[in-house]
């Protein structure tokens, strides 16, 4: 098994959050803006900024961020030097709500069923279980003039009655075969009337903002048997020496491992940009996952 780290949900979420603005920024019109459309047109690293979670409902800190990240710098403007800010520019927070959505929006499933994920190259028979998540995702647009602010506000929140653009892939990443990363796209959606548009002041003159505020929602899985870190301690019973004395242990819930890990002892996992593959084999008595780069001729 690979020592790489795998993303976290949270990780996963902020990158496909990341795309779904890069499209937004791509969808929407400058509505004879020229500040809007000097964002449209700018290196995506000076155009949108991930603040930190804590910085939700915090405009001045999110204003902040983009000084320290100093985005003019990261479009290419080099005539700049110290802390900037290149208006207009997007900053999005991304925090994790602690109650789970309706059951009649999404449903889990924390019952362990046996799967086969798609993208793993060794087809192993694995168990999955699933929870309901929701995120609250918040986009502040800082401009030069109120117009260009309100109107990237009134459009982010039309972006979401797109018949296409509803919902948006996040890509987990579950586990191993060998240092191969397996993943699999899980949809989430942002339920549509928690889209709050709303103006903010930051004290500051020749600076308006917008801010605009959603949830999103989906499925957070858990899987194992893939060679995740966490497989060994997840619902298989109380660890040795973490037991009260006197007291018996608390039985886990899984499948035992001999009734899993059926696999394919021999897959290749075929990379046709760079014309090679790797051939991944799995010894079946003792689990040992190898694998072997191969140039294609």
């Amino acid at each position: 098994m690979s020592n790489n780290r795998l993303l976290s949900p949270l990780e996963s979420m902020q990158m496909a959050w990341g795309l779904v603005l890069r499209d937004f920024r791509q969808w929407c019109s400058p509505s004879g803006q020229q500040s809007i459309r000097d964002w449209k047109t700018r290196r995506i690293e000076g155009a949108i900024i991930v603040s930190k979670t804590e910085m939700v409902d915090d405009a001045e800190a999110m204003l902040k961020a983009v000084q320290q990240n100093e985005n003019a710098k990261a479009m290419g403007d080099t005539t700049n030097s110290g802390t900037s800010v290149y208006l207009p520019i997007m900053v999005t927070a991304i925090s994790a709500i602690e109650s789970p959505p309706e059951r009649d929006i999404v449903q889990p499933n924390a019952n362990w069923i046996n799967v086969i994920v798609p993208a793993d190259p060794l087809q192993r028979v694995v168990q999955l279980r699933t929870a309901a998540i929701a995120y609250r995702c918040q986009v502040a647009f800082f401009a030069p003039n109120p117009h260009a602010a309100s109107s990237i506000a009134k459009q982010f929140v039309n972006y979401w009655t797109h018949e296409g653009k509803r919902s948006f892939d996040l890509v987990y990443e579950l586990g191993f075969a060998g240092t191969f990363v397996i993943k699999d796209n899980w949809n989430f959606k942002v339920v549509e009337n928690t889209l709050y548009p709303d103006k903010i002041d930051v004290g500051i003159k020749n600076i308006h903002g917008a801010t605009v505020d959603c949830v999103v929602v989906g499925l957070e899985p858990n899987v194992v048997g893939l060679g995740h870190p966490d497989d060994d301690i997840t619902d298989t019973g109380e660890p040795d020496g973490s037991i009260p004395p006197g007291l018996p242990p608390v039985d886990g819930g899984r499948d035992p491992a001999d009734e899993l890990n059926g696999v394919v002892i021999e897959a290749d996992v075929i990379d046709r940009e760079h014309d090679r593959h790797t051939r991944v084999n799995a010894d079946p008595n003792t689990g040992v996952i190898t694998q072997t780069d191969i140039k294609d001729l």
